[in-house]
């Protein structure tokens, strides 16, 4: 049974008007009060009875943490697919990082929100924490939570698999994944499927360890002109392959040959896929498309599930996306075929598996 007002002014020795103002966000409450309310409610873990809108619409709110505007093509087509998927008379809200974390529970009480959608990989404030996990969500990303610690989307790993796959069909000797500092958990995941199928094929490859000289920097939020030095002083000439998991270092890579006024020899390998991030760049890289469009939809009905209470196993909603590998261009240096391999490409495989 849902609990009442009048059960938590008494569990938590304040008065209803206290617990209403609260729920409500109607008047300020002092910090103690406050405090004891929600630790009430937290600990029953049972819903409140809020008000409803009585229109059949749901009012879904996206937060977006600072980091989400790091992938930025990425989300940008996520919240696309969020707006189309909707149902006739929802509302898509997007939700700033710096939103009181009373504010997003009084709308959530009084039935202005309906569930959120979280885009970023870490909630850094433990009051704004508390709230939310009180409020229907999914997130959209792989993230941290300070009770689980690290909750990563499925797929990551085997896009690191895939990418390790391509470059050995690609023929390269001394393949290398960059592996740095990251708030994407999924960073890690799919470093650690690179190195894992390389060490299923019993084949030697390179894990080049990327440190910043600022512990506290990740690759969401470091300086480029740092980013750049480090990747100057340690990557370039160390392997004849190389996969990047995200689409910044790529990007980098390829504008370091460009500074040196030297070609991109050897394949890469990137992972997100959005052509806007690297257009202009030969020969072009393959890449992992993780199907932002269809996680989004997904995360949408896992969301619904959430609010109306459905049962997400048997309903067989689940934010696990299979990514596909699309093939890049290699520079031809084969020379039975008449050419010095200057300027001249070729694509690399078929695209079976897209």
């Amino acid at each position: 049974m849902p609990m009442t007002i009048k059960a938590i002014a008494e569990a938590s020795g304040v008065s209803a008007a206290t617990v209403s103002r609260i729920i409500n966000g109607t008047a300020r409450v002092a910090p103690e009060k406050r405090e004891r309310v929600l630790a009430v409610i937290g600990e029953r873990r049972e819903p409140i009875r809020r008000r409803e809108k009585t229109s059949r619409g749901v009012n879904i709110g996206v937060l977006l943490l600072p980091e989400a505007h790091f992938d930025s093509f990425s989300m940008l087509d996520k919240l696309c697919e969020l707006a189309d998927s909707l149902p006739g008379k929802s509302i898509l809200s997007l939700l700033s990082p710096n939103i009181l974390p009373q504010v997003l529970e009084s709308s959530f009480r009084r039935g202005e929100l309906s569930g959120m959608l979280i885009a970023g990989h870490r909630i850094e404030s433990e009051e704004l924490r508390r709230v939310v996990e009180r409020i229907p969500h999914v997130w959209l990303n792989s993230y941290w939570t300070a009770e689980a610690g690290k909750n990563i989307l499925m797929g990551n790993e085997f896009a690191g698999r895939l990418a390790a796959r391509y470059l050995n069909k690609c023929g390269c000797r001394n393949p290398a994944v960059l592996r740095l500092p990251a708030l994407n958990p999924g960073c890690a995941a799919q470093c650690d499927g690179f190195l894992f199928e390389y060490f299923t094929l019993k084949q030697e490859c390179l894990c080049i360890e990327l440190p910043f000289p600022d512990p506290s920097d990740q690759l969401e939020t470091v300086e480029e002109a740092v980013l750049e030095s480090v990747m100057e002083s340690k990557v370039l000439e160390q392997a004849d392959g190389f996969f990047f998991p995200e689409e910044r270092l790529t990007a980098l890579y390829y504008r370091l040959h460009m500074k040196r006024g030297v070609p991109v020899r050897y394949p890469v390998v990137s992972c997100n896929h959005t052509p806007e991030y690297l257009r202009g760049f030969y020969p072009r890289p393959a890449g992992i498309d993780l199907g932002p469009r269809l996680l989004a939809r997904l995360a949408l009905n896992e969301l619904f599930c959430a609010i109306t209470g459905e049962d997400i196993q048997k309903n067989k909603i689940t934010t696990i996306v299979t990514p596909v590998l699309v093939p890049g261009e290699l520079r031809n240096t084969n020379p039975a075929s008449g050419h010095d391999g200057s300027g001249v490409f070729r694509e690399f495989s078929t695209r079976d598996n897209r």
